[in-house]
């Protein structure tokens, strides 16, 4: 294959992996959180998207950027477990997996869908036959692993960007109304921006996805590290544009509609209520397929990322086609069921096991320079701990800095992080010069 053509199957790679990326980051949530965050800042949308971006996009790539140094054969398929105790990696691994998995996040793809997309069109169809039907194409779409992130990035994405363009251009070109110069919220419209993109949890999903990324990059035939870090970076970029872009425009939509509706106004029903005020019946259809899309490409990468972690952790006793279909029995189950009531017990979860997710992304990404495992294991802790306190709403918590958007773990971890870099660190240059001394 001559140089010409290399460059064009490398264009054509990361640009692929780069939807998949959009896309499989991309869920409902996603959808929700920036208008409301727009109709909440008013004219101020641009500083709190600022602080969105930076709690989720630059959260999210970079969870995805932990694959690249990676040892998935050695070291297993969640990639900021390879530097923490074995039992504390496992136990990270299965919580981690089963919420965003079959416990909650794949089993709600299907809810959010029937309830955005099919009810306000179909108002007498059936919840479970419209589940069977999500999960069958979710198995179809999911069942031959090497083709889950092509199946992504060529197909279901174009419909999706293509949809979400369609919405936002129009909502740019034909504003709902003027832009509250007065934001109707009481904490700094930064910190809110950030609080919003760390409501997301995304950096979850990152870390999940990665493996399916990686895997994908490694399929195309990229398998020195300088290569797939080109890769990655390019097809992280490219999923980041596409989101700044999106989240930009349904920020800014929000915004316009700040001095237009209720101030009280729910989430999901302000999302609902712009499209219709943007392209009325046809808001209606539009938005239905946007969601659509947005919960199965969700959905496909979450199930394809749980079976195979499950045939890993089973030692391939259960097999990776076997678990697709038994994580969408389970997940068609829970979606008409039991979401609410699952939520309430995963919710906390969530909340404990994400600040130890951020915490190991960034050491992961810094891991190179730090020498000790040891920091991975008592930061991991103590994030963990920290994120126990919160959810038991322990008293001095709240007077933490940063306690006023959720992240109250953030000082103490770094604090503790830094401790044990410079303590390790230390350590190792005694050691070493004490070796030296012995050699002499």
């Amino acid at each position: 294959m001559n140089k010409t053509n290399l460059n064009e199957k490398s264009k054509m790679d990361f640009m692929v992996i780069g939807f998949a990326i959009f896309s499989m980051l991309f869920g409902a949530g996603n959808l929700i959180f920036p208008p409301f965050l727009g109709f909440m800042t008013g004219s101020a949308w641009i500083v709190g998207f600022i602080g969105y971006v930076l709690a989720d996009i630059i959260l999210g790539v970079s969870g995805i950027m932990t694959s690249l140094d990676h040892d998935y054969e050695k070291d297993g398929a969640v990639s900021i477990s390879s530097r923490v105790d074995k039992r504390i990696g496992l136990l990270l691994g299965l919580t981690m997996i089963t919420c965003i998995g079959p416990a909650v996040v794949i089993p709600r793809t299907a809810a959010t869908t029937f309830e955005i997309s099919i009810l306000p069109l179909l108002p007498n169809f059936n919840p479970l036959v419209f589940s069977i039907i999500f999960f069958l194409i979710v198995i179809a779409l999911t069942i031959t692993k090497s083709k889950v992130v092509d199946v992504i990035g060529k197909v279901l994405t174009p419909i999706l960007l293509v949809s979400l363009a369609i919405l936002i251009i129009k909502g740019i070109a034909t504003p709902i109304g003027d832009m509250s110069q007065v934001p109707q919220i009481e904490n700094n419209v930064f910190a809110e921006g950030i609080a919003q993109g760390y409501q997301t949890m995304d950096a979850l999903g990152a870390v999940a996805l990665a493996a399916l990324v990686m895997n994908s990059i490694i399929s195309k035939g990229y398998t020195n590290r300088a290569e797939k870090r080109k890769i990655l970076i390019k097809s992280n970029a490219v999923a980041a544009i596409f989101l700044i872009l999106v989240y930009g425009g349904l920020c800014y939509i929000g915004a316009t509609a700040s001095t237009s509706l209720d101030p009280e106004i729910g989430q999901t029903l302000l999302l609902t209520t712009l499209t219709h005020l943007i392209m009325g019946y046809w808001g209606k259809v539009l938005l239905a397929i946007i969601v659509f899309f947005a919960c199965l490409t969700t959905a496909v990468g979450l199930t394809s990322v749980a079976a195979e972690y499950y045939e890993e952790v089973s030692k391939g006793r259960l097999s990776y086609k076997v678990l697709v279909v038994a994580i969408c029995a389970i997940s068609t189950v829970i979606s008409t069921v039991g979401v609410s009531d699952i939520i309430k017990v995963a919710g906390p979860l969530l909340d404990i096991i994400y600040p130890v997710a951020v915490t190991l992304i960034v050491l992961t990404l810094m891991s190179n320079k730090i020498k000790s495992n040891a920091v991975f294991n008592i930061s991991a802790i103590v994030a963990c701990l920290f994120g126990v306190m919160n959810v038991l709403k322990v008293g001095f918590i709240q007077s933490l800095p940063l306690a006023e958007v959720g992240l109250s773990w953030v000082i103490p971890v770094l604090i503790v992080s830094v401790i044990s870099i410079v303590v390790t660190s230390s350590k190792s240059n005694k050691g070493e010069k004490l070796k030296d001394t012995q050699i002499s």
